[in-house]
């Protein structure tokens, strides 16, 4: 499932990496992101700690930004889908305004399509306030104008999904 879920990924346009260390995927964060200011309003502690050089944009500056940030909660096998939870609205611009998004998946949570979510969108409705889930394949295009795919209009030029494999503490820390 989880090489299902990167070629459906890297179909529609996502650059997919695999890792088995936070330090290896904190290398390729920094090898991305470079010396640039990165929007991350949820950064995991542990991946905080692993990326001790990295500059933190304030919410102001993220459409300056040069990359931004986030972890899946989930990601669709079938279509290379990743389910967000953005109900932050720093988070929504986190992921929307810079140019290149950066995102963790814990491979644990990669399921074959998206009706295997049904438990947790369910359950996420059922919260008393439930929470803003967005679902993001490959990164932004359109084809609104003359009908001419252009990609980085409406949001990233560039998705970048970090496939983490094994220990997944630092989801939890």
């Amino acid at each position: 499932m989880v090489e299902r879920f990167q070629i459906a990924a890297e179909a529609v346009g996502a650059i997919v990496k695999r890792f088995t260390t936070l330090i290896d995927g904190a290398g390729y964060v920094t090898s991305v992101t470079g010396t640039t200011t990165v929007a991350a309003p949820t950064l995991p502690p542990a991946l905080r700690r692993a990326l001790p050089d990295l500059t933190l944009a304030e919410p102001a500056d993220f459409a300056v930004a040069g990359a931004g940030i986030s972890v899946a909660r989930a990601g669709i096998a079938a279509t290379g889908s990743l389910l967000l939870e953005l109900t932050d609205p720093t988070d929504r611009s986190a992921t929307a305004l810079p140019p290149v998004h950066l995102v963790l998946l814990d491979i644990t949570t990669i399921v074959p399509t998206l009706a295997d979510l049904a438990g947790l969108l369910a359950e996420n409705l059922n919260r008393p306030s439930p929470a803003y889930l967005s679902l993001t394949t490959g990164p932004s295009r359109t084809a609104d104008i003359e009908r001419v795919l252009t990609i980085g209009v409406h949001g990233p030029k560039e998705l970048h999904i970090l496939m983490m494999e094994g220990d997944a503490s630092w989801t939890r820390d």
